[in-house]
């Protein structure tokens, strides 16, 4: 079970000190509140005499608790100002964000199934987590745009750039717990959570681990750009220049390889757009850009945590990624608030970030999960896009085809001339790390302004894709195409008072996870449908609700 609690605050100031002179500010405060309770159940198929004939199974039960409080605070102050040919923008932000996970839990129970019958025995081993991260977000912008004429045609000249400075600090603290009694039986020794009697293995805690860390990351930026606008097309030319200082430094240093790290870098981006306006409401769009995907805070920092499914681990090598992009595209625009748009588009992605299971360089046979960069991917592919109304009814689609390959290097089994089973690395061609070939959007709208009623049911179609990447050829876990539906209504009054109902996952749909082979090790194990591939997990979300009143000053 679930329940969020959200609430936001939002102002918005603007002076006018004349037609030249603007000066505005911004506040926003935004807080979400989230108490889980969850439940599982697993069996297991592969010991503790596992026969689905007689009904009996080794079975574990879990629940685990968690309260999240997360808030964030922004404010924007800003200014634009006009000297005849100059116009000078500039904006300072200040945000901070935190998130508390105070006292997760977790009880484990032991049980069986015999001859269809289930039942707790034991208690197992529980642990209790305390977390909480601080991010501050501190960044400078500046912009200046001068006009004039260059071979009689009108050119506007800017130059800018940008200072900001990202900071976090991380703790994490975990203490783990064993039962007083470990042969205590759920039903005669206890029937309640709080009947458990506990001992603490770790009476000072675990701070000291790679979860608690501070990290930074400063970006200074400039850039240059030109921009020629006529009657009928329009160009727009330049080039940024990036330079990232990225860091990370471990709180609590026990011994690690690398208990801080560093990057730094610096990127020329250069960017070319051109558009071409044969009729009033058409475009013709060509353009080219080179863009950067950088590594996240926590992606960097060298920590190992033991999660539900995998040991999950950070990569202090992790590359930025860096993207070239091509793009054409057709638009024409019937009326207002109606479009039909027909595009393709290439990606030359060097160093893509994608998360693999991996092993361990000195435990072979431990495995654990982390982002990678493994090579450069190639992506290109077509997008549609239509929006249509007819009165206050309207319609809204969306598709996008996607061929996506990156060649990597995969571990294979095989045996040698001597008969010895013998790893060795060959090259397999893959889609992307999370690229579905083939993605679709359908909405129905109905929009009435002088009611303030507004309306809107969506279809989501996103075709597989892979989860995982695995370390071993042919062997990856792939994301089963899915539907999700989704609905909202909202009604404004014209006094500003107003209210909202929004409905997800209307289809329930479930995450099916899947890898394209079989094994006989697997034959009799539960949902498996025989076709050729093996089901590794189905995970259901349920629908979810949200209600509210909004009020517009």
């Amino acid at each position: 079970g679930e329940q969020q609690t959200r609430l936001g605050l939002h102002s918005k100031l603007d002076f006018r000190v004349n037609p030249r002179h603007k000066l505005s500010g911004y506040l926003a405060l935004m807080n979400l509140r989230n108490v889980q309770v969850r439940e599982t159940k697993t069996t297991q198929l592969t010991i503790g005499g596992y026969d689905p004939e007689l009904g009996n199974a080794t079975l574990g039960y879990a629940t685990r608790s968690r309260l999240t409080r997360q808030r964030i605070y922004t404010s924007t102050l800003q200014g634009d100002h006009r000297f005849e040919a100059l116009k000078l923008h500039w904006a300072a932000v200040y945000s901070r964000a935190t998130n508390e996970m105070p006292d997760q839990t977790n009880i484990p129970l032991l049980g069986e199934r015999k001859a269809n019958v289930e039942r707790r025995t034991t208690v197992g081993n529980s642990y209790r987590r305390w977390e909480h991260n601080t991010d501050r977000d501190l960044a400078g912008y500046l912009d200046l745009t001068y006009s004039s004429k260059l071979a009689g045609l009108p050119v506007d000249w800017s130059l800018g750039g940008l200072y900001r400075d990202k900071q976090r600090s991380n703790f994490y603290n975990n203490y783990q717990l064993r039962p007083t009694n470990l042969l205590a039986r759920y039903g005669e020794d206890f029937n309640t959570y709080a009947d458990i009697a506990w001992t603490v293995q770790n009476p000072l805690g675990a701070v000291a681990t790679a979860l608690s860390y501070d990290a930074d990351e400063v970006i200074a930026a400039g850039y240059g750009q030109a921009k020629i606008t006529t009657e009928r097309f329009e160009l727009v030319g330049g080039a940024r220049v990036e330079a990232t200082n990225q860091g990370y430094a471990m709180r609590f240093q026990i011994g690690e390889d690398r208990p801080t790290g560093r990057q730094h870098y610096t990127d020329l981006l250069p960017s070319l757009h051109l558009r071409l306006m044969p009729r009033a409401n058409t475009n013709l769009r060509a353009s080219y850009f080179r863009s950067l995907n950088r590594p996240g805070f926590f992606e960097i920092v060298p920590y190992r945590l033991v999660q539900e499914e995998y040991q999950e681990r950070g990569n202090p090598d992790l590359k930025r990624a860096i993207a070239d992009n091509l793009d054409l595209r057709y638009e024409v625009f019937p009326r207002p608030a109606e479009q039909f748009m027909v595009g393709v588009f290439y990606k030359r992605i060097q160093n893509p970030i994608e998360y693999t299971l991996q092993r361990d360089a000195i435990r072979g046979q431990d495995t654990y999960y982390a982002p990678g960069n493994f090579g450069t991917a190639q992506n290109y592919g077509l997008e549609l896009d239509f929006i249509k109304y007819l009165k206050n009814w309207g319609i809204k689609a969306n598709y996008t085809y996607t061929h996506s390959r990156i060649t990597t290097a995969k571990s294979k089994r095989i045996r040698n001339g001597k008969g010895d089973l013998e790893t060795i690395t060959v090259e397999q061609t893959r889609p992307l790390y999370g690229q579905s070939a083939q993605v679709a959007n359908l909405t129905l709208l109905y929009k009435n302004t002088e009611t303030g009623w507004d309306a809107q049911v969506a279809a989501n179609y996103t075709g597989e894709r892979i989860n995982t990447v695995s370390q071993f050829v042919d062997n990856d876990l792939w994301q089963k195409g899915f539907v999700q539906m989704d609905a909202s209504l909202e009604k404004t009054g014209k006094n500003g008072l107003g209210f909202f109902i929004k409905a997800n996952n209307l289809l329930d749909t479930p995450l099916e996870v899947f890898t394209k082979n079989v094994s006989p090790k697997n034959e009799g194990i539960p949902f498996q449908t025989g076709s050729g591939k093996t089901l590794i997990r189905r995970d259901f979300y349920q629908r979810s609700y949200l209600m509210g009143v909004r009020y517009k000053f």
